[in-house]
């Protein structure tokens, strides 16, 4: 009797799902939104976009999103706990967040062609980050210095706002407001927090490209504003968004000093999320509407590579092992 040997090849194909690293979504995160802020660019009469290159931007950045959320999830229904691992980490945990927050950015992509799919997706992205919100918090009290604040916390916490993208244009106007509402108190005591930080301790290398999420707030705000009918209101988060920026922007050398990483997904999505509400803004104020063409050519340079980037070490394997992902 002989005994067959696994193969190689087999064991390398399994275990390439099993260890989905969660360091994927904020990149994919970071596509689904330059999608939609060429969607924005294409609203913009005095440019004159064709809306194709939104088009194929945000049906590459679905299937993308899609596949890899079918293996990351093909990996928790084989062994639950491994998202609790996963979440161990800062980078971890704003990965996981990123997630359920990809599916609330395919929401508001969807609402224009299938207001029926829109609501599913932005039924099922908010349940999943209410959820991922209590893990993220059940893990962050059980890990030494877990209560520390970091960037990581607008996507685990104030992340909701993404829903609103979707929620007013297919009419949720309340659950719009009122997450505008919530998210913009529990963004403040983050923003005071980590501004406290950041002035008593230097932030390691590996880490400071998280520190460009904080932007994506502020921009969020001012699209949400805007989509509610709070000119008024958008065009001072708008501001400040465009303040935030320029800060990072003088900064650009201390943020990419540790050199590439799986982090500097962290850089596509707030990029993107300012391209879109200068453009929101420009019926109000047409001067933004050029303004946001300059975030906008960067996130079309940058968040592509980036993603490619990304994808190669999963290919490899070179990610799981960097980001430490957990295997079922």
């Amino acid at each position: 009797m002989t005994i067959s040997k696994p193969d190689p090849a087999a064991r390398t194909s399994s275990e390439f799902w099993r260890r989905t690293p969660p360091a994927l979504f904020p990149s994919l995160m970071g596509f689904m939104g330059l999608g939609l802020a060429w969607r924005a660019a294409s609203q913009f009469a005095p440019l004159g976009a064709s809306p194709v290159a939104s088009h194929a931007i945000l049906v590459l950045a679905s299937v993308m999103l899609f596949f890899v959320l079918a293996c990351y999830l093909s990996k928790v229904s084989l062994r639950p706990r491994v998202i609790l691992e996963d979440m161990a980490s800062i980078p971890g945990r704003a990965g996981v967040s990123a997630l359920t927050l990809s599916i609330l950015l395919f929401a508001a992509a969807i609402v224009p062609l299938s207001p029926l799919v829109a609501t599913a997706a932005l039924v099922v992205g908010l349940l999943g980050h209410v959820l991922i919100a209590v893990l993220a918090l059940a893990v962050m009290v059980r890990t030494p210095q877990g209560l520390v604040v970091s960037p990581a916390w607008h996507l685990s916490f104030v992340g909701f706002i993404v829903a609103a993208l979707s929620a007013v244009p297919l009419g949720f106007a309340v659950l719009g407001q009122v997450i505008l509402g919530a998210t913009v108190l529990s963004s403040a005591l983050v923003y005071g927090i980590s501004l406290f930080q950041l002035s008593q301790t230097e932030t390691p290398p590996p880490l400071r490209p998280m520190l460009a999420i904080h932007l994506a707030p502020l921009s969020l705000f001012a699209t949400v504003a805007s989509l509610s009918g709070r000119g008024l209101l958008a065009l001072v988060f708008a501001t400040l968004a465009m303040g935030l920026a320029g800060v990072l922007i003088s900064r650009v050398v201390y943020l990419i000093k540790a050199g590439f990483s799986p982090l500097w997904g962290a850089f596509t999505f707030p990029i993107a999320a300012l391209s879109t509400a200068l453009f929101s803004l420009s019926s109000q104020v047409p001067l933004l509407g050029w303004f946001a063409l300059l975030p906008l050519a960067l996130a079309t340079v940058i968040t592509p590579v980036i993603v490619l980037r990304v994808l190669r070490m999963w290919s490899s394997g070179v990610l799981a092992a960097k980001t430490g992902a957990a295997i079922a």
